[in-house]
């Protein structure tokens, strides 16, 4: 080796060493991010940046994730212990979260955004301290401090969030929700579109894919795959719900199917008369002749729909929709989808 190639390689080191971030083909960095319970701290030696705490993981065997610390200088080497990722969705301003590239984190920072979902959790949804602050329906939330436009009787379990108006869980394992900005009473509060992180592989095992349909992933409360007619024919529908729902046993639900005719669409949402029976999350409907779990306030017209639970929009809203058989959700819109 040369003086000039000894030069080159030194150069580079001291790249390596000194550069602003972490190199992407090594490490993927998470700023403002901490790790999961279930990793285990191997040991914690002083660093001065992100880039010279990655370089110590990286020469240490059983390293294969980092915290560096900025305002302590610390630098935290971890093992990985049974979780899909090592983070948490939580902020931590002074923080940086360094995680060898195999362990396929882009899963959880990319794809899951791609497909529109806001924000998602590890472990109990208790964990959850994002900032998102929108229901289901995309309202805003009120602050937990606040008694306007609703008053606010439940708050959640850490203090520190009552000054904020982010999405919480008012209990260990309950969903995630807040009050809303909407005067109207009945939007009182709504839960959030926030979800278990990595629900039912949902970008890897998605549920069987029905004949003659296309399928798009959506989050709701939970994950869904809806299913849509490449094509209708002609004639009557037939019940079906089109939709599979990750439950809380990360498993798909199998009861779903569809039903291509003229039927399964609408033109005016107060003049269709298919025969979907579920809602956008997947929950069977209330028949609407019924009180129970959920007060009926709007009814069918039409004796034949009053004495189902198909999908219908008495309250001309403009879109399909059903009281539902969960107590925790009065009512939601349809998979329906408009008339081509």
């Amino acid at each position: 080796m040369n003086k000039v190639e000894t030069i080159k390689i030194v150069f580079v080191c001291i790249r390596v060493l000194f550069a602003d971030s972490v190199r992407d083909d090594y490490y993927t960095e998470w700023k403002g991010y901490k790790f999961h319970s279930n990793t285990r701290p191997i040991r914690k030696v002083t660093s001065f940046s992100a880039v010279r705490c990655s370089m110590k993981c990286l020469v240490t065997p059983a390293c294969v994730a980092a915290k560096f610390d900025a305002t302590k200088a610390d630098c935290e080497l971890h093992q990985i212990l049974n979780v899909h990722t090592p983070i948490m969705v939580v902020t931590e301003n002074s923080s940086v979260v360094i995680v060898k590239s195999d362990l396929h984190t882009e899963d959880f920072s990319g794809s899951w955004m791609k497909y529109g979902a806001p924000d998602c959790y590890i472990g109990s949804s208790h964990n959850y301290t994002g900032n998102y602050s929108k229901t289901v329906s995309n309202r805003d939330c009120q602050g937990w401090n606040k008694n306007y436009p609703h008053t606010v009787s439940v708050k959640p379990l850490n203090k520190d969030d009552h000054s904020t108006n982010y999405c919480r869980a008012s209990s260990f394992n309950g969903l995630l929700w807040c009050y809303t900005t909407d005067t109207d009473i009945v939007f009182r509060y709504e839960y959030c579109p926030i979800i278990p992180c990595f629900a039912c592989g949902v970008l890897k095992s998605p549920p069987s894919e029905l004949p003659n349909t296309t399928w798009a992933v959506s989050f709701t409360h939970v994950v869904v795959v809806t299913f849509q007619c490449l094509s209708v024919t002609l004639g009557k529908s037939v019940e079906h719900c089109p939709v599979s729902s990750c439950g809380s046993d990360d498993q798909w639900s199998t009861m779903y199917n569809i039903s291509c005719t003229s039927e399964d669409c609408y033109t005016k949402s107060d003049e269709y008369k298919g025969k979907v029976h579920c809602t956008v999350s997947g929950i069977t409907c209330q028949f609407w002749n019924k009180n129970t779990p959920h007060r009926s306030y709007y009814r069918p017209t039409v004796p034949e729909d009053l004495a189902s639970n198909y999908c219908r929009d008495p309250s001309s809203d403009g879109r399909p929709w059903c009281y539902t058989t969960n107590p925790d959700f009065r009512w939601e819109f349809c998979p329906v989808p408009r008339c081509p």
